[in-house]
This record gives C-alpha cells, sequence and structure tokens, in this order.
C-alpha cells in the first residue's frame, strides 16, 4: 500500500514538472533591443540615470493565448522602474512584436551600478521570461528642473512669479548655474543666477552647498499681450550641461488698471516748479507694480517715482513735479507721463511772472518809512542851535 501512494505521488510531481516546463512555453526565443542594441544575456549594456530608452521585445508563440502582456522591469529601487503593455492575443506559430518606453531609475549615487533587466511574456496561466545584465551608468554633467511652480492664468499688464527648483542629477559638480523664463512667442524673458550645485553624494566634502536649490524669477507680461494661452519655457544651463521644460501659462486682458489726471493744465512762471497729481488705480486681487517714465522737452525739468507698487483693490497718487527753465518764453508746453505703456498727456501754460499782493504791501510800507526817515533828516538838518547864555562873574 506504501509503495502504491509513494508511486501515485511521485508520479502527480512529475505530471506537475511536466505542466511547469509546459507553461515556460508561452514564448519562444524572446529577443531584446535596448535604446536600438540587441541584448545579450552575457554582455552588460550600459544605460543613463533617469534616461527614457525604446524597448523592443521580440518573440515566437508557442502556444494559443488570451490576455497576453508583455513586462518590461528593474527591481529593487526608490521608484518603481516598470513598464508594460496592454493585453492582446496571440496564435502559435506568429512572431510578436512590441515597443515600450522603459524611464530608468534615478536613485544611482555611484558613477555606475550593476542591475538586472527583467522582459516576461505572460498570461493568466504561463510565463516566459528573459534576464539581462545592464551597468547604470550617471552622466558626468546634468541639470535637471524638479518643479515650475506658477499661477498659470494671470493679466495682460501683470508680473509673473516663477518658483523653479533646479537639481545637479551628474556625477561631477555644476558651477555657475542660471535660469531663464520666457514666453517666446511674446519675447519676453528674465534670467536668475542659481549658483553652484554639489553632486548629491558629496555632502560631506562641501560645506553649507546644496545639490538642488529654489529660484524666483520674475517676468512682466506686455499690457498689449492678446487674451490666450501660450507657452512657458524654463530653461537651466550653465557651461557644461542644460536642460528645458516647456509649460503653458493663460493671458486674459488687462482691465484692473486705470490712470487718472487730478489736473493735466497748470499755470507757473520761468524758474518756478508745480505739482501735476497722478491716481493709479488697481482693481485686481493681486499686488502690482508698475514702471513710470516721463517724456518732456528743453524747457521743462519732469521728474517722477520709477516705480511705484498698488496694492489690490487700492490706488495710489505719484507727484510729477514740474519746473519751467529760467529763461522760459511764454507760451503752452505739453509733456506726458507713461505708465506702464500708457501714456498721459498734460500741459504747462508759462505765463509773465505776477506780482504778489504781499510784495506791493511790502513796497508801500518801505516806502512810508522811507519818507517818514527824510522828513525827520530835513528837520534835523534845518533846525538852528540855540546860543549858550553869557554867565557873569561877580567880585566882591
Amino acid at each position: 500500500m506504501k509503495k502504491n501512494m509513494f508511486l501515485i505521488s511521485f508520479i502527480a510531481v512529475v505530471i506537475l514538472m511536466a505542466v511547469g516546463f509546459a507553461s515556460a512555453e508561452l514564448a519562444g526565443t524572446i529577443t531584446t533591443d535596448f535604446n536600438s542594441v540587441e541584448l545579450d544575456s552575457n554582455i552588460n549594456m550600459v544605460g543613463n540615470v533617469n534616461d527614457v530608452v525604446p524597448i523592443r521585445v521580440t518573440f515566437n508563440a508557442m502556444d494559443n493565448a488570451s490576455d497576453v502582456k508583455v513586462k518590461v522591469y528593474m527591481e529593487g529601487h526608490r521608484d518603481d522602474v516598470s513598464v508594460s503593455t496592454n493585453r492582446f492575443d496571440i496564435e502559435a506559430g506568429i512572431t510578436y512584436t512590441k515597443l515600450l518606453s522603459l524611464r530608468l531609475p534615478s536613485d544611482s549615487d555611484d558613477l555606475s551600478e550593476e542591475y538586472t533587466l527583467y522582459v516576461e511574456v505572460i498570461s493568466k496561466d504561463d510565463r516566459s521570461e528573459e534576464e539581462y545584465n545592464i551597468s547604470m551608468q550617471r552622466e558626468s554633467y546634468s541639470l535637471d528642473v524638479l518643479s515650475v511652480d506658477y499661477s498659470s492664468k494671470v493679466l495682460a499688464g501683470e508680473i509673473v512669479s516663477v518658483s523653479v527648483v533646479v537639481k545637479n542629477i551628474g556625477y561631477n559638480r555644476m558651477d555657475d548655474t542660471y535660469v531663464v523664463v520666457s514666453i517666446p512667442a511674446l519675447g519676453v524673458s528674465s534670467r536668475g543666477y542659481v549658483g553652484d550645485l554639489i553632486p548629491a553624494e558629496d555632502y560631506e566634502d562641501y560645506e553649507d552647498e546644496e545639490d538642488s536649490m529654489l529660484r524666483m524669477v520674475y517676468l512682466k507680461v506686455p499690457k498689449n499681450t492678446e487674451s490666450g494661452v501660450y507657452e512657458l519655457e524654463v530653461e537651466v544651463y550653465n557651461d557644461d550641461a542644460e536642460t528645458t521644460v516647456t509649460k503653458l501659462i493663460s493671458i486674459g486682458d488687462s482691465v484692473s488698471t486705470l490712470v487718472l489726471a487730478a489736473m493735466k493744465n497748470q499755470d507757473l512762471s520761468a524758474g518756478e516748479t508745480v505739482t501735476y497729481d497722478l491716481i493709479i488705480v488697481n482693481s485686481a486681487d493681486d499686488v502690482k507694480v508698475f514702471d513710470i517714465k516721463t517724456i518732456s522737452g528743453d524747457v521743462l525739468s519732469v521728474s517722477a517715482p520709477s516705480v511705484i507698487t498698488v496694492g489690490p483693490d487700492a490706488s495710489e497718487t505719484v507727484s510729477v513735479m514740474v519746473k519751467a527753465a529760467n529763461d522760459a518764453v511764454v507760451g503752452t508746453y505739453t509733456f506726458s507721463v507713461d505708465v506702464d505703456g500708457e501714456q498721459t498727456v498734460f500741459g504747462a501754460n508759462v505765463v509773465e511772472a505776477a506780482v504778489s499782493t504781499s510784495v506791493v504791501a511790502l513796497t508801500v510800507v518801505l516806502v512810508i518809512i522811507f519818507v517818514v526817515l527824510l522828513a525827520v533828516l530835513v528837520v534835523l538838518l534845518t533846525r538852528k542851535e540855540k546860543p549858550i547864555d553869557e554867565v557873569e562873574t561877580s567880585y566882591y
């Protein structure tokens, strides 16, 4: 009885092994092209850290099967390194080929590390697999943009603040790194200095330095920009490497700014200075910064603040100082004040100097005093001196 039980168990094991061997025949020879180079299980293939490489898997179907998929992956990493096809059916004797894109690991600290690339053809019941050795090597000089934060909806004429996080993912130090933010369609750009970035694994060798850095870059949107969606480019570079990412930004019409003149014409004399008040209204929900420029001729000297900040739903009054030249000829002259491209024209009327009432009154008082003093002087000069009486002397 025991012999029969042993025989039955042995036969069952053999059957299971046979089934296992059969399951390994889902696909025949598997050929894998890594970045257009055919892999060999006995030869190392080099891949660059964080690259996205094309992988083409070709195999012969050994049997009919449904819901088959091809999977390519690498294990033992901080992030998943895996990609697979959608499910498909195969028929025995047919050759199939599938193209996949695999992002290689990004957490390699050494110049190069050895990894295993697994290629599988799998179905619900069967599996065929190949393994390849991949040597992952870091680029000597490489930069990466980890994040770009900004307001995706702005108005024409606004200043957009763009926060960019840059990381050194190369094996060597990256000196004098810059970031440039631009909207190519509008022809505007702004540059910021990031500085020196050390390799990620060299913190012990460099004190008070980082492998990543955040920088704010401010980009002015032209006030006459047509509303629409534009491409926002962020370029990071130094002498050894560069990388660019593209985002989208929506720009609307500028209806939140109003420039008002309290008085557009004033009279002044040659050499005199007068003040014009310019009111800037910001009805937007955020703070705005305005650039101010003055334009005038030789007769008038015009000055105003070059920059002014106006809070949300607020207004500011700008004092524009205007002085006429000392030799200014009587007449009407114009000047303009430009606020972010919007010009306001003013008039200055140079008139003849008028004598003020206070000056006239002072002159009259001085004349009266002069006349009184003159009269006193005349009296003193015409007054005769009284003779001194002789003193008689008595003798006793």
